[in-house]
């Protein structure tokens, strides 16, 4: 299915385009973003995505901009496309919609949220084309695709976000400065071709994490150590228990003393399950509102084969 705009697929090698931000900013689950630097350095043949999704919402996006456009009947959304031109490679927005002072961006999906943050996704591809056409307000309009792929438009199925871009400062500088190093990235590769994705990285992040590495190393073996320590605590235990010993001193001032097993009891205990199912109208009606703390995010180390 080609896309309603065909400047979409015309010389992708020679832009950045709204579609590869989230590449770009490394929340993109599909692609990594040194298959795009590739890419662009023309060392990678460029990855063309033709599946029934694409084609849903290019078949769907003219019906969606058709209805967004009957309350914009003096200033219509038209989709356009706008180049800015730079060194090394120059940036390119291909609008769902463009008119005097708003950019329309259109999706499809079967993820639905309640607010615009929450489709990021989608956020940082609008943000980026409301910088370049140099617009302040932007409409996100996201379609709960079909079950089937059937192109049957049904407005109930239709979110609109109007957003501006003071309410995203911080993610326009982010953009912009994910967009920047990678121009400069590509830059490196394109002078030599045979810098690895680990080349890329910034000298003291490698720096860090060769320390946690080799830490995460250590670790293994204070794993496989605290195992062999409580076996021989345990045999250490039976061997006092079998001497009638209680405690001990070592030569060197080290005390060594038993702790005896406490028996096994029945205590009561309360059922909370069992309460909510005989009593639920009584049980919601003690509920409370208490905030769950996040989670706080963190580095998972996976160490390869050929660690030691």
């Amino acid at each position: 299915m080609t896309p309603t705009n065909k400047n979409v697929l015309i010389e992708r090698e020679k832009y950045i385009g709204s579609s590869e931000i989230s590449t770009i900013m490394g929340i993109n689950h599909f692609k990594k973003r040194y298959d795009l630097l590739l890419e662009k350095a023309g060392l990678k043949e460029p990855e063309i995505v033709d599946n029934e999704y694409v084609n849903f919402g290019s078949e769907i996006e003219k019906y969606i901009r058709d209805y967004i456009n009957k309350d914009y009947q003096d200033d219509l959304f038209v989709e356009n496309t706008i180049i800015k031109e730079q060194d090394i490679i120059s940036l390119r927005t291909n609008y769902d919609g463009l008119n005097s002072d708003t950019a329309l961006e259109i999706k499809s999906t079967s993820i639905i949220h309640e607010n615009a943050s929450e489709y990021v996704y989608y956020l940082v591809q609008l943000l980026y084309g409301m910088m370049l056409a140099n617009v302040e307000k932007g409409i996100l309009a996201v379609y709960k695709r079909n079950e089937d792929f059937k192109v049957e438009f049904e407005p109930d199925r239709l979110q609109i976000f109007t957003i501006t871009l003071k309410q995203y400062k911080t993610l326009c500088e982010e953009i912009n400065e994910a967009v920047e190093q990678f121009r400069i990235d590509l830059k490196k590769i394109k002078e030599n071709p045979f810098l690895t994705e680990q080349d890329l990285i910034d000298t003291s992040i490698v720096s860090i994490a060769n320390v946690v590495v080799d830490l995460e190393k250590q670790l293994q073996h204070y794993d496989e150590l605290k195992k062999e320590h409580e076996e021989f605590k345990t045999k250490l235990k039976e061997q006092m228990e079998k001497n009638n010993l209680k405690s001990w001193e070592m030569n060197g001032g080290t005390k060594i003393t038993l702790v005896e097993d406490t028996p096994s009891k029945m205590i009561k205990k309360f059922n909370e399950s069992k309460f909510k199912e005989e009593n639920e109208l009584l049980y919601n009606k003690y509920l409370e509102d208490k905030e769950q703390k996040g989670r706080s995010g963190y580095v998972r180390i996976t160490l390869g084969d050929k660690d030691e």
